[in-house]
């Protein structure tokens, strides 16, 4: 695969790099000023060396050196007894392997520096044209949690010399490729794994160097299915916690300073200002590993004690779910997937953020693909690249939003369209306009359940009428966690969940299924999670009850007059049928009326 390009990743802001620059010329200055006072050049030949650097873009003590002017001695000398400035002769330097694989190639290549080895106190030697830069001095120790003592590089072509050390590191250290090597794809940077890379549980974190301290972390997430992983700032320490099966869990504690030092790796890896730490930020990159390749969101802002991050975790490797692996009972399947046989209408899948809407919305139209034509999508970001589908992505910079993407779309001959999600007017009456012409629209509204659907679309700006006519169906939906087949065991239930079983069914059951806990759930006797889903058909009825401005309990009732299963009693069929415990759906459906 071809490596990443030096252009694509860009640690530094715009100020950043002003500041370089900046640091450039004031340290070509100061050289070019102690030679003149030296008697080694004339102003003359100073003022021509800067133009002629100028326009090659060389500095100016390579300039110097190439016109003849000063020699390498003299320059050597100069620095070394005068400004106590060490230098280091690229053409002769020897690169201390271990010392290159403290710094991630793709900094290296961005800042222009070379690690080439180690000082009795630790701290970092590195190559660099800017030895005065305390910035980028900052930045290194941030990302490496080391000090960085640059020494000045003579002889020209750092940066041929960086990309020729990184494409021969691996066998410079006799042995595996590194296991973070960033490579390019499609524009889009990625991170490779080594398979035999060890997980974090039971080794010490805290005394791992950053980079491999990240690949631990980003490993052990990948393997346990973490949908998020956060890092968070404390008054002394930071503490590593994983989102499993929706609920967050702590999995390491390490000191504040590993804590900034991971947070820096992970910027670089997502082309964030590693210097930034109070503004908001975000950024993304790509993981492949054993052959998959896995997304990572990336989002950071300032908090209390320091830094918070958060890592969302978007696992491809396993595609777009089928219909049934979705949950649903076999009746609701049947009803959805009628509705999903209409002409044109909308369908709306309601449901908190994390219940698993997307993935029913890409489930649901990849049904249509081969008997709907042209299919198109409006997302915020794509989660799934499908060839079939005609895929838009919001890109706010280029003009591109819910709204205006929409719009485009309905001029390009539509049959099917899918909404990432309708959350303002102008995207809702665009979405109501396609469905009354003759398109199905399928998309996503923040509602408690299938019946207050319709009262969100109200809120934002629909006319009840328009959307009595336009909605043709709902889907409501929540993620309960799935009792661990590994440690499940058959207990006496408690009196209370008994109770709120026996309210929502009308059964009288004692006995239920739970989970012990054991090394396959992380002892929490829960292991992954499925949907538990609430479809209502509109019959006429129910478009009058919408149409008259009926509240959401209104219209919940008279849809479970006609046979609608609500949620929470879904719910408790999966409870009976040992799939999830009481208090896992009381605590995942509930509602405020």
């Amino acid at each position: 695969m071809m490596a990443r390009t030096v252009n694509h990743l860009q640690p530094q802001s715009r100020a950043g790099e002003l500041m370089t620059s900046k640091s450039t010329s004031s340290f070509d200055d100061r050289i070019g000023r102690n030679l003149v006072e030296a008697g080694f050049i004339t102003p003359d030949q100073l003022e021509t060396a800067q133009d002629t650097g100028e326009q090659t873009g060389v500095g100016l003590i390579e300039t110097l050196v190439l016109d003849g002017l000063v020699s390498r001695d003299t320059l050597v000398t100069m620095l070394s007894f005068q400004l106590k400035i060490p230098v280091v002769d690229l053409k002769t330097v020897h690169v201390d392997p271990d010392a290159v694989a403290v710094v991630p190639e793709e900094f290296a290549r961005s800042q222009s520096v070379l690690p080439i080895g180690f000082e009795p106190d630790g701290s970092l030697r590195t190559a660099t044209t800017t030895p005065n830069d305390f910035q980028l001095a900052s930045q290194i120790a941030t990302l490496t949690g080391r000090q960085a003592k640059f020494v000045l590089a003579l002889g020209g072509g750092l940066d041929e010399l960086i990309a020729r050390t990184y494409a021969t590191l691996p066998a410079m250290r006799a042995e595996a490729p590194s296991s973070l090597d960033l490579e390019g794809e499609d524009g889009v940077g990625a991170v490779s794994l080594r398979p035999d890379a060890r997980g974090i549980l039971g080794q010490d974190v805290s005394q791992l160097p950053a980079i491999q301290a990240v690949e631990m972390v980003t490993l052990q997430a990948i393997k346990r299915g973490a949908s998020d992983v956060h890092f968070v700032a404390t008054s002394d320490s930071s503490k590593i916690l994983f989102r499993l099966d929706g609920v967050l869990q702590e999995v390491a504690e390490i000191p504040i300073g590993l804590h900034d030092s991971m947070l820096a790796r992970i910027k670089v890896l997502a082309d964030m200002d590693i210097t930034e730490t109070r503004r908001p930020q975000d950024g993304s990159f790509n993981l492949r590993f054993n052959e998959k390749t896995v997304d990572f969101r990336v989002s950071s802002i300032g908090i209390t004690w320091g830094e918070m991050m958060v890592v969302r975790i978007l696992d491809r490797s396993e595609g777009i779910l089928k219909m049934e692996q979705l949950g649903l009972e076999p009746d609701t399947m049947a009803t959805w997937r009628q509705l999903l046989g209409l002409p044109f209408g909308m369908l709306l899948v309601s449901g908190p953020t994390g219940s698993g809407k997307t993935t029913t919305l890409y489930s649901s139209v990849t049904e249509l693909i081969h008997n709907r034509g042209n299919i198109l999508t409006i997302e915020d970001p794509i989660e799934y690249r499908v060839e079939a589908l005609h895929q838009i992505e919001v890109n706010r910079q280029a003009g591109i939003d819910f709204p205006t993407g929409l719009k485009a779309i309905m001029r390009l001959d539509p049959d099917v369209i899918l909404v990432g999600e309708i959350r303002d007017v102008e995207t809702a009456k665009t979405a109501v306009d396609a469905a009354l012409t003759g398109q199905l629209v399928l998309a996503s509204i923040h509602s408690n359940d299938a019946a207050s659907a319709f009262v969100r679309l109200i809120d934002i700006g629909i006319e009840p009428y328009l959307a009595a006519t336009a909605v043709v169906g709902v889907a409501a939906q929540r993620l309960v966690r799935k009792i661990c087949t590994h440690c499940k065991f058959d207990k006496e239930i408690d009196p209370t969940e008994r109770q709120a079983y026996l309210s929502e069914t009308g059964e009288d059951l004692t006995t239920f299924v739970s989970g012990k806990g054991c090394n396959f759930c992380g002892f929490t006797g829960f292991l992954g999670r499925t949907g538990v889903f609430e479809i209502l058909p509109v019959s006429e009825a129910t478009r009058k009850f919408v149409a008259s401005g009926a509240s959401g309990h209104e219209i919940r009732q008279q849809a479970m007059s006609e046979g609608v299963s609500p949620l929470r009693r879904t719910g408790m069929t999966k409870v009976k049928a040992g799939v999830t415990t009481v208090n896992e759906v009381l605590s995942r459906v509930f509602f405020f009326e």
